[in-house]
Protein backbone atom coordinates (compact mmCIF):
# COMPACT_ATOMS: atom_id res chain seq x y z
CA UNK A 1 0.00 0.00 0.00
CA UNK A 2 1.34 3.56 -1.06
CA UNK A 3 1.91 5.95 1.69
CA UNK A 4 0.96 10.01 1.16
CA UNK A 5 3.24 12.44 1.99
CA UNK A 6 2.00 15.62 3.27
CA UNK A 7 4.66 18.95 3.57
CA UNK A 8 5.92 18.76 7.75
CA UNK A 9 4.23 22.16 8.69
CA UNK A 10 0.50 20.25 7.49
CA UNK A 11 -0.87 18.84 11.19
CA UNK A 12 -2.62 15.47 10.61
CA UNK A 13 -4.14 12.97 12.66
CA UNK A 14 -5.26 9.75 12.07
CA UNK A 15 -8.40 8.04 13.52
CA UNK A 16 -10.45 5.34 12.42
CA UNK A 17 -8.91 5.87 8.74
CA UNK A 18 -9.48 9.54 8.61
CA UNK A 19 -6.93 12.50 8.13
CA UNK A 20 -8.07 15.44 9.71
CA UNK A 21 -6.20 18.56 8.36
CA UNK A 22 -6.11 22.50 10.10
CA UNK A 23 -7.05 24.93 8.53
CA UNK A 24 -5.96 28.47 9.07
CA UNK A 25 -8.21 31.56 8.35
CA UNK A 26 -6.84 35.07 7.86
CA UNK A 27 -9.37 37.42 7.86
CA UNK A 28 -8.34 40.60 5.02
CA UNK A 29 -9.48 43.81 5.33
CA UNK A 30 -10.51 44.08 1.68
CA UNK A 31 -10.88 41.71 -0.90
CA UNK A 32 -7.86 43.23 -2.93
CA UNK A 33 -5.75 41.98 -0.42
CA UNK A 34 -6.98 38.67 -0.20
CA UNK A 35 -6.34 38.36 -3.71
CA UNK A 36 -2.89 39.35 -3.24
CA UNK A 37 -2.57 37.19 -0.11
CA UNK A 38 -3.89 33.93 -2.33
CA UNK A 39 -1.33 35.26 -5.19
CA UNK A 40 1.35 34.92 -3.25
CA UNK A 41 0.36 32.41 -0.84
CA UNK A 42 0.01 30.14 -3.98
CA UNK A 43 3.26 31.25 -5.42
CA UNK A 44 5.37 30.14 -2.63
CA UNK A 45 3.25 27.01 -2.18
CA UNK A 46 0.69 27.38 0.24
CA UNK A 47 -2.21 25.75 -0.80
CA UNK A 48 -5.16 28.60 0.26
CA UNK A 49 -8.51 30.00 -1.07
CA UNK A 50 -10.53 33.19 -0.70
CA UNK A 51 -14.08 32.48 1.29
CA UNK A 52 -16.84 34.88 1.41
CA UNK A 53 -17.89 35.37 5.30
CA UNK A 54 -21.26 36.58 6.61
CA UNK A 55 -21.94 40.10 5.75
CA UNK A 56 -23.06 40.64 9.36
CA UNK A 57 -20.03 40.01 10.42
CA UNK A 58 -17.89 42.54 12.00
CA UNK A 59 -14.24 40.98 11.02
CA UNK A 60 -12.63 42.45 8.17
CA UNK A 61 -14.39 43.16 4.86
CA UNK A 62 -16.26 39.77 4.91
CA UNK A 63 -13.58 37.72 3.02
CA UNK A 64 -10.84 35.86 4.02
CA UNK A 65 -7.95 33.47 3.31
CA UNK A 66 -8.18 29.71 4.52
CA UNK A 67 -4.63 28.19 4.05
CA UNK A 68 -4.21 24.41 4.41
CA UNK A 69 -2.07 23.66 7.71
CA UNK A 70 0.11 26.44 10.25
CA UNK A 71 -0.66 29.65 9.66
CA UNK A 72 2.88 30.98 11.10
CA UNK A 73 4.65 30.67 7.75
CA UNK A 74 2.41 32.06 5.86
CA UNK A 75 1.33 35.27 8.36
CA UNK A 76 5.15 35.75 8.37
CA UNK A 77 5.42 36.03 4.47
CA UNK A 78 2.47 38.03 4.31
CA UNK A 79 3.62 40.40 6.74
CA UNK A 80 7.64 40.59 4.89
CA UNK A 81 5.37 42.10 2.02
CA UNK A 82 3.11 44.78 4.06
CA UNK A 83 -0.21 42.88 3.47
CA UNK A 84 -2.19 43.10 6.18
CA UNK A 85 -4.99 41.08 7.79
CA UNK A 86 -6.76 41.46 10.76
CA UNK A 87 -7.52 37.89 12.36
CA UNK A 88 -5.77 34.65 12.46
CA UNK A 89 -7.77 31.21 13.34
CA UNK A 90 -5.87 27.82 14.07
CA UNK A 91 -9.28 26.27 12.26
CA UNK A 92 -11.28 25.91 15.88
CA UNK A 93 -14.87 24.79 15.60
CA UNK A 94 -17.23 26.62 14.24
CA UNK A 95 -14.31 29.07 11.84
CA UNK A 96 -15.48 28.02 8.59
CA UNK A 97 -19.08 29.09 9.09
CA UNK A 98 -19.86 31.38 6.45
Amino acid sequence: MKSTAFPADLRNTQQSGVILLTISILDMPSYTYAVKAQRLLRSRGYPCRIRRREKSSDRGCGYSVHITGSSESPARLLESYNIPYSVISGGGEGDDQL
